[in-house]
């Protein structure tokens, strides 16, 4: 984290944002922002970057058959399947609009307010290059935008 003052730091994510957006109403968003990081410089980490988050709720109909699961019981249901692939399918979709058609991986990876979370990785000039960050955000998430429905 860099702080301009004891009172002042620089954004390090986006992500408070979305709390603001769910509560207008919105149910499919981007927010894109400048952010900052001590992280030290190598061929794909830099102290300052652009994020991007994007959000897509899907209507209650569907995910009716995961009401009240939690844990492993949700990570294991169709309904948190249908939006991991959803996910998936439309960021392997941006990434062959930018980049061209390229070989892709998915890993597995740890965020705090997403489950399942995953990281993107695709071939670029020979070498993989780790392009995202992404998952399933928690339902908790929602419920402290007062987006429970």
């Amino acid at each position: 984290t860099y702080y301009v003052d004891d009172a002042t730091l620089l954004r390090t994510h986006t992500s408070a944002h979305q709390s603001e957006h769910l509560r207008s109403g919105a149910d499919a968003f981007l927010c894109a922002g400048d952010v900052y990081r001590r992280d030290e410089i190598d061929s794909s980490h830099y102290p300052a970057f652009h994020q991007l988050e994007g959000v897509r709720l899907f209507p209650v109909e569907d995910m009716k058959g995961a009401e009240g699961l939690t844990g492993e019981e949700w990570t294991d249901s169709p309904e948190c399947k249908m939006i991991a692939d959803d996910l998936k399918a439309t960021l392997e979709g941006l990434m062959d609009h930018l980049f061209g058609e390229t070989e892709k991986r998915w890993n597995e990876d740890y965020f705090p307010f997403t489950t399942p979370s995953y990281e993107l990785e695709i071939k670029y000039e020979g070498e993989w290059l780790e392009v995202l960050g992404c998952g399933v955000v928690h339902e908790e998430v929602l419920q402290m935008a007062d987006r429970a429905d």
